[in-house]
């Protein structure tokens, strides 16, 4: 998972997962800019947790959170 999380804008903690986005914003002539997110969601694990808890423990609310966005995709990682 650490890998993954190097071209990550975010990384969030919810109940059952550990969110990544990758952030980006989309300019076209028809819908003017919008900020898209790419999230991939990886189901928690006790391996997963400690390293994000080692990644994340300077953080003062180390849960983090989702950052809004106009558009976003999803993919899910067991």
């Amino acid at each position: 998972m650490n890998d993954c999380l190097e071209e990550a804008s975010n990384v969030y903690r919810t109940k059952h997962y550990i969110v990544e986005q990758v952030l980006g914003i989309n300019d076209n002539e028809v819908e003017c800019a919008q900020l898209c997110s790419h999230d991939t969601f990886y189901r928690r694990t006790r391996k997963r947790d400690a390293e994000y808890e080692e990644m994340f423990c300077s953080r003062k609310r180390i849960d983090g959170k989702l950052l809004p966005s106009t558009m976003s995709s999803r993919k899910y990682v067991d």
